[in-house]
């Protein structure tokens, strides 16, 4: 086994991608899947066929606490978190890993999301303000040192959270430039939902845990004040969208009243307690 590196997979309802990923993962290398949505059917498939793979079965806790549970799981000096909607390369961990050795100390390294092999780099190693959430290398150690990711963010801004404390502990991101990973845009994620219904409330909740999380993480760096400042203006805007939309778009009335409820939560200091009522 691999004692330099580990594999995290944060998952939610992606066992198509889940079992694509393992099968094109060298055996030799650990990894650990935290399926947020207790799907025994992913565990007992792994179990069936891959003794260097760990499932561990959670009801939803987040894609941040997700990493930060596999990372009390991780033995070897380094993990690297992929997200299952995203795709490496043969070389991709071979590269980060031979790169990152040579710098002295780091928050999180990125391989390059511009997929140019023929391209040659006047620098390999580039210092970045911030990186792609989808595929990120951590020092196992100085990961659990600034304890990870925010255990109140439930989605989004847990990535923008993390940058902000590497900063602030002078801890520096770097992408590796001739290591490449691929996540498209547009991708429609990686969850895979049983009905029409089941989907349409998942993506209310993006809604709900976008402003939630926008108001928590800049009130927790800037105060409460510059928080109500950046927040407040989309608010109104939100509220006017609301009452157009009730009227011609029920499912986008929908979204939009649950991005107004997400924000006053956060205001009133509530948790960001939404969750699927189809988990």
């Amino acid at each position: 086994m691999n004692k330099d590196i580990t594999i995290v997979i944060p998952s939610y309802k992606s066992k198509k991608l889940i079992l694509k990923h393992v099968k094109n993962i060298s055996k030799r290398i650990q990894i650990i899947i935290i399926e947020n949505s207790r799907d025994k059917s992913l565990k007992d498939a792994i179990n069936k066929k891959y003794k260097n793979v760990k499932v561990t079965l959670e009801k939803n806790i987040g894609y941040g606490n997700a990493i930060n549970k596999a990372a009390n799981l991780v033995k070897t000096k380094y993990f690297f978190v992929i997200n299952p909607d995203t795709k490496i390369y043969s070389s991709t961990l071979n590269l980060l890993l031979r790169n990152c050795k040579k710098i002295k100390k780091f928050g999180a390294i990125s391989p390059n999301h511009i997929l140019n092999k023929k391209k040659k780099y006047d620098r390999i190693i580039v210092e970045k303000e911030e990186l792609t959430g989808g595929a990120m290398l951590f020092e196992t150690k100085i990961f659990k040192k600034i304890k990870g990711f925010d255990k109140n963010i439930f989605l989004y801004y847990e990535d923008n959270d993390y940058f902000t404390k590497c900063k602030n502990n002078d801890y520096k991101l770097y992408i590796i430039m001739n290591s490449f990973h691929d996540h498209k845009k547009k991708s429609k994620g990686s969850a895979f939902f049983k009905n029409e219904n089941e989907r349409n409330y998942a993506y209310y909740l993006t809604g709900w845990h976008g402003q939630w999380s926008k108001f928590y993480y800049h009130k927790k760096y800037f105060g409460y004040v510059i928080a109500l400042q950046r927040c407040l203006p989309n608010f109104f805007t939100n509220l006017l969208q609301l009452l157009i939309n009730v009227f011609i778009n029920q499912k986008k009335a929908k979204y939009i009243y649950f991005k107004i409820e997400g924000l006053l939560a956060s205001i009133m200091g509530f948790s960001s307690y939404k969750r699927s009522k189809f988990d």
